[in-house]
């Protein structure tokens, strides 16, 4: 399937995570976009394993500031969350994965309310 080659002593081998985090051998449908894809127990974890996921990294190099990124995202989801109701106005977009950190192609157009304040304590 693929091509053997012989990486020299002491040199550098990268894999870019934006084809990585795409594979799709790994990813059932890997274009689309799937909140629950990192669930447990999904076929993504059988097929990958400890390394399907790998956006922070892996091993010696791993980024120390994962765990509080993920505390980050869960707070501030939780609270957006909370207070507002959200609704995506413009269409889905696309991905641009041109770019070093993959993003939305244009704008992405959102309108939210504050949702009503509790009484209850």
């Amino acid at each position: 399937e693929g091509v053997e080659y012989e990486v020299p002593e002491g040199r550098t081998v990268a894999s870019p995570l934006v084809i990585h985090n795409r594979l799709p051998h790994v990813y059932r449908d890997p274009e689309s976009y799937e909140p629950d894809r990192f669930g447990p127990g999904r076929g993504e974890d059988r097929a990958g394993g400890a390394l399907s996921y790998t956006a922070f990294g892996a091993g010696r190099h791993a980024c120390v500031g994962e765990a509080f990124a993920y505390m980050q995202i869960k707070v501030i989801w939780s609270h957006l969350l909370r207070k507002f109701k959200m609704e995506m106005v413009s269409p889905f977009p696309e991905t641009d994965w041109n770019v070093v950190m993959p993003g939305p192609k244009g704008k992405v157009m959102l309108r939210y309310n504050r949702r009503g304040m509790s009484t209850a304590a």
